[in-house]
């Protein structure tokens, strides 16, 4: 009893290890025959799928390969396919690639509702089958060789193009040196022209000379009219000379102008030679008259006036005879038992001096600095380079209003390329201290010597020394 008991319970164990085992042999990989349904389908080409591939439904596994038999030029296969998965008759089953090693899937469109389901062992219809790894690869290949074509039919195209870019841009650089030659030619044969015009000049100089003789001749001839009149005591300069009341003030002015042109002359011995120093810098030399015809008193002065190569600005020293004295004032108080206050005023014959900064602003001049040995400042305005229009406003004092001198100086023979001698003499007109009532006005001349004229004198004047 005991034995038969023993071999029955080991019976059990034995056939209970055995189902175990076949249960999961058959459901190792999800699909087995408790789970699925049987269909066929037939394919012309099975290449890459094996019994180990699987059927996919929208990306999800839904069944397997079970078996692969050949049914004359075509493939026989039977699917094994979930339960839960409902098969139309319009369904379609396509073979895909899987990988790159040649392997295949299966994938199934289930078909439309509205048409009837497969029974289990039914046949389901082979769609278009996929497009194998080779012929996808094939096919990259030949896109590629067409695209690689189509580089270099570009290349070709864009060399092609750069190539007739740079033999135009050749063609230009060519043309462009053509014409500068063309240009050099025509300056070189300009250049001969003005040379032989020039030699034409020269030559033709000698009638100049005699016409610029007759016309000397005649102005000395009006000269000597002018002294005739003058020496007569005619005209308004003949009474001015003969005139006994204007004698010792005029000569007082003489002797302070020669004080005047004594310093003038030191200053004019340095400036020789800073003009050999610095020969850009312009010089001008200015002697000048006035004669007043409230006052009856000529005023007279000489200044040098230095000019930087830059032409917006000039410096002038200058000296000034003073017909009315130079008033100084002393005051003195004395201290005691009685306290005494005594104020008084001193006119003395002397010379004031100028010194001036300037700078131009077109048309127009702003300068100042001393002016007849006082602060002020001025402007002039040159329209034109035969008139100019000054203002000055200087001798500011207590008790009455600063010096307004006006004055209009006009060149009539203006020319600083000429070498007309008359260039030099230039006329003035204005009026002296409008703002008080001994206001005065004034008409005068002066003669004044440019930077060549000056140079031209200090080498005259270094020839007379060493001689």
């Amino acid at each position: 009893m005991k034995t038969s008991r023993y071999i029955k319970i080991g019976l059990f164990f034995i056939l209970l290890g055995g189902a175990g085992i076949s249960y999961m042999v058959m459901a190792a990989n999800g699909f087995s025959t408790f789970n699925t349904r049987l269909y066929e389908v037939t394919m012309h080409d099975a290449t890459g799928l094996s019994t180990r591939s699987r059927v996919y439904m929208a990306g999800v596994p839904i069944g397997k390969v079970d078996s692969i038999t050949l049914e004359g030029n075509s493939a026989r296969l039977t699917l094994a396919i979930l339960k839960d998965v409902e098969i139309r008759e319009n369904a379609r089953l396509a073979r895909r690639a899987s990988s790159i090693l040649g392997t295949s899937m299966l994938t199934l469109e289930p078909g439309t509702s509205l048409t009837p389901i497969i029974p289990p062992g039914g046949k389901i219809s082979s769609g278009r089958e996929g497009t194998d790894m080779m012929d996808m690869a094939a096919q990259l290949g030949q896109d590629v060789s067409g695209i690689l074509r189509e580089f270099q039919q570009n290349h070709m195209a864009l060399l092609a193009t750069s190539l007739e870019t740079f033999n135009a841009i050749s063609s230009k650089i060519n043309a462009r040196t053509d014409e500068e030659l063309d240009r050099v030619s025509r300056i070189l044969e300009s250049a001969a022209l003005i040379t032989e015009r020039t030699e034409w000049l020269l030559a033709a100089r000698e009638e100049d000379i005699s016409v610029s003789i007759l016309e000397v001749r005649m102005a000395l001839e009006n000269i000597r009219k002018a002294s005739d009149e003058i020496a007569g005591g005619r005209g308004t300069i003949g009474q001015v000379i003969y005139d006994d009341r204007l004698y010792n003030s005029l000569l007082s002015t003489v002797e302070e102008t020669e004080k005047a042109v004594v310093k003038l002359q030191s200053v004019l011995d340095g400036a020789g030679s800073f003009i050999n120093r610095a020969n850009s810098v312009g010089i001008l030399v200015d002697s000048r008259a006035n004669y007043g015809f409230n006052s009856r008193n000529v005023r007279a002065g000489a200044s040098l006036r230095l000019e930087p190569a830059s032409g917006d600005r000039w410096y002038r020293v200058g000296v000034n005879g003073a017909p009315e004295g130079v008033s100084i004032r002393t005051v003195t108080t004395t201290s005691g038992t009685v306290t005494s206050y005594e104020d008084k005023t001193e006119t003395r014959y002397s010379f004031s001096v100028d010194a001036e900064l300037a700078r131009r602003f077109g048309i127009v001049t702003v300068r100042g600095g001393l002016l007849e040995s006082t602060a002020g400042f001025g402007v002039d305005i040159q329209p034109l380079r035969q008139i100019a229009l000054s203002g000055e406003l200087f001798n500011f004092r207590n008790g009455y209003y600063p010096n307004l001198r006006g004055s209009v100086t006009v060149y009539p023979f203006f020319d600083p390329d000429a070498d007309n001698p008359l260039s030099w003499i230039y006329l003035n007109a204005g009026i002296y201290d409008a703002l008080n009532k001994n206001r005065d006005f004034f008409l005068g001349g002066g003669v004044r010597f440019s930077d060549r004229d000056v140079k031209s004198l200090v080498g005259l004047a270094a020839t007379a020394v060493t001689q």
